[in-house]
């Protein structure tokens, strides 16, 4: 039985992690930023939510803050999932640097200062998982700051991996396309059309759907479990074939 914590438990693809990870038989710690979301997916999850924390994931005392109440209300972390992130539209001629700055430290910090803080409570066979992008390795337009932040976090995943290997901690990226969450969604109503943009992201995905937060969680738990146990430094990426667009098309 797993006991995981969740950073960016309450909505999206955290909530769907913890789901998941609770449907294997785990028990789960859950933080954000705001304790609405929090108090909701703890009611969802019943007995298998040990607790919720609200904390901001960039700020390392609050990292700690969370990290030690966690291992208090598990008894221990074997699971460490950070799934939190913002987007910002722009390119390298338009982009706002606020937003850029913004974009990457609320996409790559938590990353970091999260699996830092996790690793002196996790004994051999711990898993990190790091909830990216697939555009961290297939550019969007109009994304220089998200999708450099994804790129990022895999690498970073690929870094603590190999730093991580003598303690038997294992880490790995999942990287999504398009899930309807409430980030996504945002975004999509955002642009000048949401309906037509909504149905061409759809199409750009061989599979004919597009992903839900039920697929990134079954990734979360098999990477949790002991299936997982041989698998770290990768990125596992859940696109529905949209990488294979590029490998279709003919050159020239």
């Amino acid at each position: 039985m797993t006991r995981a914590l969740i950073v960016g438990g309450g909505t999206g693809l955290g909530l769907g992690s913890a789901v998941a990870l609770a449907a294997a038989g785990g028990r789960v710690f859950l933080t954000g930023r705001r304790a609405g979301p929090l108090d909701e997916a703890a009611a969802t999850l019943g007995s298998a939510c040990a607790g919720t924390m609200t904390g901001d994931a960039t700020n390392e005392e609050d990292v700690a803050k969370v990290v030690d109440a966690a291992a208090a209300a598990l008894g221990g972390i074997d699971t460490l999932v950070v799934s939190s992130g913002i987007t910002a539209v722009g390119s390298v001629v338009d982009a706002k640097l606020a937003d850029v700055r913004r974009v990457l430290d609320t996409n790559i910090l938590p990353s970091f200062l999260f699996t830092r803080a996790v690793v002196p409570h996790m004994t051999d066979g711990g898993a990190v998982i790091l909830v990216a992008s697939i555009a961290g390795t297939v550019p969007h337009a109009e994304r220089v700051a998200y999708g450099s932040s994804k790129a990022a976090v895999i690498g970073m995943a690929k870094q603590m991996a190999l730093d991580l290997a003598p303690r038997r901690i294992r880490v790995n990226a999942v990287s999504p396309s398009l899930v309807l969450t409430d980030m996504s969604r945002g975004a999509i109503a955002a642009s000048a059309d949401p309906e037509r943009t909504l149905t061409e992201r759809e199409g750009r995905h061989p599979i004919g759907r597009l992903g839900t937060a039920e697929d990134v969680g079954a990734m979360v738990a098999y990477l949790a479990g002991p299936n997982g146990g041989w698998i770290t430094g990768q990125d596992l990426q859940l696109d529905g074939g949209l990488s294979l667009r590029a490998a279709a098309s003919p050159p020239g």
